[in-house]
């Protein structure tokens, strides 16, 4: 598949972590996940999680007196890093990382949307197949989703920049979801904070697929993570829940109940 057909899709993720070793072990056990390692010329042996499909994210220390919360970081693909960020910028974004290359990997940068919530840009060194890494498998990433207090004003910026399709918002649990596809294939959603919801600085949130929700919340309070946002109904799809793991990186637990 040619590089520009890929455009817009989520390829990759880092777990920005102030603890790598008990986060590693929590997910490993959580979710079953393969600790591999890859050497990057120039830079040592990297560490990066796998599942049955192969690797798709890397744990990245963070120092304890970080300002913010441990936390997972989206890539998504760009035929041209540079030229993106630039399109960023005049969109009404900011580069928060400029562009840098990873040595035999591909080139990166951070930005940030008129929101500001961060995203990876990332064009790879070498034409590659199915660079998308969103799957439904245990302990996939199934989903991305970003909070914000005005969706709408974002999907232009989106639109432009990574070429996503936007559906109508619709109701949800008393507020406004806006989904999105990726080459005509759903990959996420922008949901209009709910009333009530204390302001947070925005970031893209993963759902990580299970067989059950109930049964791998307990699981993830049994390893040393949180319940944030117990159980709960998604009508005509299934169920979530969002939990804390023990370095304080949210996520989702998702289980699908609609083929």
């Amino acid at each position: 598949m040619a590089l520009k057909d890929q455009v817009g899709s989520f390829c990759w993720w880092s777990l920005m972590t102030k603890d790598v070793e008990k986060a590693t072990a929590f997910y490993q056990q959580l979710f079953g996940w393969k600790l591999d390692k890859m050497d990057i010329p120039g830079q040592g042996v990297s560490d990066f999680y796998a599942t049955e499909r192969g690797g798709f994210a890397n744990p990245v220390p963070l120092e304890a007196d970080f300002p913010g919360p441990s936390h997972w970081m989206a890539y998504v693909v760009v035929e041209d890093v540079d030229q993106a960020c630039d399109r960023a910028l005049q969109l009404g974004g900011s580069v928060c990382v400029p562009a840098f290359d990873i040595p035999s990997v591909g080139r990166t940068a951070v930005i940030g949307d008129p929101a500001g919530a961060p995203l990876h840009l990332f064009t790879p060194a070498q034409d590659e197949e199915a660079l998308n890494r969103i799957g439904n498998g245990l302990g996939e990433i199934c989903w991305l989703e970003l909070m914000v207090d005005d969706p709408a004003a974002l999907l232009p910026f989106y639109a432009a920049l990574l070429g996503w399709q936007f559906a109508a918002p619709m109701a949800m649990n008393g507020t406004e979801y806006t989904s999105f596809e990726n080459n005509g294939v759903p990959i996420g959603g922008l949901l209009k904070r709910p009333p009530g919801v204390p302001k947070t600085p925005p970031h893209w949130l993963n759902y990580f697929a299970v067989p059950s929700v109930g049964e791998w919340a307990t699981k993830a309070e049994s390893l040393g993570g949180k319940i944030v946002v117990s159980k709960t109904s998604i009508p005509e799809t299934g169920y979530f829940a969002m939990i804390e793991d023990p370095t304080g990186a949210h996520s989702y637990l998702f289980e699908m109940t609609v083929p």
